[in-house]
């Protein structure tokens, strides 16, 4: 009888020839937010390496970019009384980190995740526990903003953008670390702010936008307007992924049809005005009344408000076939994978398909979790997506988006 069983193994030699290479660095001899920091190389050492940027679904707000690195640390080096460590007094919380890696041998590197260390944490592996290890825990710079609270004599009404750059120069974020869209919503007026969490009120912005804001793996902060998904380059798909020949393919797919984000009593109230209401009654017949309440939003009518309830109906008032995640094995197809893996981004479109649940369709990458340990050489990596439903919106005025007749809904 033969064996039942397959198991699936990646080697350190990526096939096709790749050469891959793993960049760790810490700042440990510089101050945690230097603009040119003295790097140490602790690639060596690195036995396993996590990552999490973004969001697990579109309604969540982007938290704080983490990465879990661990040492070997056979030789003291990462202790902090060591004074005979090369690192030593430098073994600190808030020393800078940067994840990077390369296909190509290390001509040309992208950046995974570029933070602070937050704890350093001794264990111990190996057969009877006698092999020293330290565990770096990261998170990027969006943590050290929430610890920032804003006192001025507040801000004039404008653009989402214009907001946004505005806080960050209040909170003296360097200029040439920021890719800022100009925002389609105009903002209230705020009078005077007196211990106003930083944080908090780029989040009511972003929550008032519907657009996305966050840190990317090179450490600038990034403020995606709710239009930049109908624009280039995030409108067209980058990579088709899928299980025919010519595709490229998936580990593993992660997909739900449940009433977790079904809608149908949708409320929006801005600050200082009246609540806004859309419902819809066939909604409710199939999946019973299920509410969703947005309130202090910053929009200047109600009337734009009661835009934004009405788009959210439209979009999750049905139940749908979601599609959560991909997971993603690149040394399967090192050539055609790793480009992808390491270069997409939060807010990158692809194409998911998959024949036996006739899916077929595009999704924007709203998370990325990278995984890899030294003892498989395998690296996985695992994207949360949302529906790129742009053929669906009607757009007054442009061209593409829906037109007269079509069953399109107006977007946002």
């Amino acid at each position: 009888m033969p064996f039942p069983y397959t198991f699936e193994f990646a080697f350190e030699t990526a096939s096709g020839g790749i050469d891959r290479d793993i960049s760790t660095r810490i700042a440990f001899a510089t101050a945690p937010f230097a603009a040119t920091p003295t790097w140490a190389d602790v690639s060596a050492d690195v036995q396993s390496i996590s990552i999490r940027r973004g969001r697990q679904h579109e309604m969540d707000r982007i938290e704080a970019g983490t990465a879990t690195i661990v040492l070997e640390n056979d030789a003291g080096e990462y202790w902090s009384k060591n004074a005979g460590g090369s690192h030593y007094p430098n073994i600190l919380p808030v020393k800078k980190t940067s994840i990077r890696a390369s296909w190509d041998g290390g001509v040309s590197y992208k950046n995974l995740f570029t933070g602070y260390i937050e704890s350093m944490e001794p264990q111990w592996g190996g057969i009877g526990g006698k092999a020293p290890l330290m565990v770096v825990r990261c998170t990027d710079m969006q943590k050290n903003l929430a610890r920032f609270l804003l006192n001025n004599a507040g801000y004039s009404a404008e653009p989402s953008g214009t907001r946004i750059g505005n806080v960050l120069d209040d909170i003296s974020f360097p200029a040439g670390d920021r890719d800022i869209n100009t925002g389609q919503s105009s903002l209230q007026a705020t009078g005077a702010l007196a211990n106003k969490n930083g944080i908090n009120h780029l989040f009511e912005v972003q929550d008032t936008e519907r657009g996305i804001l966050f840190m990317d793996g090179a450490g600038q902060m990034v403020f995606h307007d709710r239009s930049a998904r109908l624009k280039a380059p995030l409108v067209t798909a980058q990579a088709v992924f899928g299980d025919d020949s010519e595709e490229d393919e998936y580990f593993d797919i992660d997909l739900a049809l449940d009433d977790e984000f079904v809608y149908n009593d949708i409320r929006v109230t801005r600050a200082g005005g009246s609540e806004q209401t859309a419902a819809d009654a066939t909604s409710k017949t199939a999946y019973g009344h299920r509410s969703l309440s947005l309130t202090g939003l910053l929009m200047t009518t109600d009337a734009i408000a009661g835009d934004l309830a009405n788009f959210l109906l439209a979009r999750y008032k049905d139940a749908e076939l979601r599609l959560k995640s991909i997971t993603i094995v690149a040394d399967r197809n090192s050539p055609n994978l790793y480009p992808k893996v390491l270069g997409h981004d939060l807010g990158t479109r692809i194409t998911v398909r998959l024949n036996q649940a006739s899916l077929d369709g595009d999704y924007h990458i709203e998370g990325i979790a990278h995984d890899w340990d030294k003892k498989s050489y395998v690296w996985r990596t695992k994207w949360q997506l949302s529906s790129a439903d742009v053929e669906a919106y009607w757009l007054i005025g442009t061209a593409g988006y829906g037109e007269i007749g079509d069953t399109a809904f107006l977007g946002y």
